[in-house]
């Protein structure tokens, strides 16, 4: 019902317009049957009458006739995006009518470079935080984060980021105290309608990040959300050098290779040996060991797996209802064919629970294609580039999407969205992979193959047999469409990994 007056409000000059018509048309044939009826009978013996005038059922079935043309070029030609003219609207988010929000990271001003994670952390929490919020559409943190160190006026950014409103600051730690200043800002006009002044001492990092992220919300006019931000369990830990290390993997990870990926696993087992119930370490390392099996990169990956699944199965005892928790337990399990259903079910909820969650919205789509199901993946993988309209992460998500469209044999489509990935990053195997199969796809043999040549340049353990591997864990149907490709033009010196 209310879907329906939803609609009925979004296309209201439309439905006037078609009422209109239908009332001119209307009027017009009861005109013309009253005239006919009073012309006088000598004038009308020597006109032949037309067969429409008949009787009111013809007349009848011509207003409907008339009607029907009417909304099929209205609905044809009609365009969505109508300029919006009143005062109210333009208050309104770009996106689907919900304040739109961009948190940039804060400027680390304490003259210590080491400093920059715990500035680069405030930031990405104050984002997941507002993120939980439905009333609010917030741009993932990949995207707000390329602005760093620009001087760039706020109303550019806005338009870029397609957002409202931008969120700024500084941080600098002194001793064992933090002062941190964030304004909010319109960048329709580029005036500040918030800001604040936070000097607290270190050891009370998260409540003040609860502070800042409760003070942008109240100055957008969401009164209710105060009472909503509280966390599940307060805090997420109680260890701030436990939290440190996790900010640090996830940097390490914003480049996806066997190194990185490595790196991150360390760092995660430090913050878990600080706090063995830090269930966000334990879903993010569950998600590094995972996708560690799945790319080949773990010495014994079914052992990996094993560990990955049991990390995440504790996470969930702890965190069940957290999004970050339950978009790396099932990320972990979205890439093992026999788990990949639960795995679709846990990055469901982590959606619904964080809708600007971009990461999540991503995993989901590939999730669906490994399980036999690109249809279903299509919709979360559009909206996590979406979600990421500027970002260092945003070659991840539209790999993942060129693979859905490559199941789909939307072949063109997926060489573009590969081609772009590549562009903003091409150390990672897959993602050459996928770009063979799209050209493989469309019959370009030889720019299939100088794509898997590319791959084995990004990483020598590249070749068939890694592949088989891979696709035996992640694919529901072990790669068969995929397979059937490149099969049959791989080249001979990519069959097994290089030895030297």
């Amino acid at each position: 019902m209310f879907s329906l007056l939803d609609w009925l409000a979004t296309h209201e000059s439309s439905l006037s317009a078609i009422a209109a018509i239908i009332a001119i048309i209307a009027g017009l044939a009861v005109v013309v049957r009253l005239a006919w009826t009073r012309m006088p009978g000598q004038l009308i013996n020597n006109i032949k009458r037309p067969a429409f005038l008949s009787d009111w059922r013809n007349i009848a079935l011509m207003v409907v006739s008339g009607v029907a043309v009417v909304l099929a070029l209205l609905f044809t030609f009609a365009t969505p995006n109508q300029q919006q003219t009143s005062e109210s609207a333009a208050e309104t988010s770009k996106v689907e009518g919900k304040p739109s929000v961009a948190v940039l990271p804060l400027d680390n001003i304490s003259g210590d470079p080491d400093q920059s994670f715990l500035a680069d952390g405030i930031a990405d929490d104050v984002i997941t935080l507002l993120s939980r919020n439905p009333r609010l559409f917030v741009v993932a943190r990949n995207s707000s984060f390329t602005y760093r160190g620009q001087a760039m006026d706020m109303r550019q950014i806005g338009e870029e980021l397609g957002v409202r409103y931008v969120v700024e600051g500084s941080l600098r730690k002194i001793g064992e105290r933090i002062r941190v200043n964030i304004q909010l800002i319109d960048t329709n006009d580029g005036l500040h309608l918030w800001a604040e002044k936070y000097d607290r001492a270190y050891t009370d990092l998260f409540a003040l990040q609860d502070e800042i992220t409760n003070g942008i919300a109240l100055a957008l006019g969401d009164q209710i959300f105060q009472a909503e931000i509280a966390r599940a369990s307060s805090t997420p830990t109680d260890n701030l050098d436990a939290w440190g290390l996790v900010m640090r993997a996830n940097q390490a990870v914003s480049t996806w290779s066997s190194k990185s990926s490595e790196q991150a696993e360390a760092l995660f087992r430090q913050a878990l040996q600080r706090d063995p119930n830090y269930a966000i370490a334990q879903a993010e390392l569950a998600r590094t060991l995972c996708w560690r099996a799945v790319n080949q990169w773990s010495i014994n990956p079914e052992q990996a797996f094993a560990e990955g699944y049991q990390l995440g199965e504790q996470a969930l005892q702890l965190a069940p209802n957290d999004p970050l928790v339950l978009y790396g337990v099932g990320a972990c399990y979205g890439v093992k064919a026999t788990h990949a259903e639960k795995g679709i079910r846990l990055l469901k909820k982590a959606v619904d629970l964080q809708p600007s969650f971009a990461s999540a919205q991503g995993m989901l789509g590939i999730a669906y294609t490994f399980n036999g199901e690109p249809e279903q993946a299509l919709s979360p993988g559009a909206e996590s580039l979406r979600l990421e309209p500027r970002s260092p992460n945003t070659w991840l998500l539209a790999i993942w999407y060129a693979a859905t469209l490559n199941e789909l044999g939307r072949f063109e489509e997926a060489e573009s969205m590969a081609r772009s990935a590549i562009a903003s990053y091409d150390g990672w195997w897959f993602t050459h992979l996928h770009l063979a199969v799209a050209r493989a796809g469309q019959n370009d043999i030889e720019g299939a193959q100088q794509a898997l040549y590319m791959a084995r340049e990004k990483d020598a353990s590249f070749s068939l047999a890694k592949v088989k591997s891979a696709a035996a864990f992640a694919w529901k149907d072990k790669g068969k469409n995929m397979l059937a490709l490149l099969e049959p033009i791989w080249p001979e010196d990519l069959l097994t990994a290089d030895k030297n």
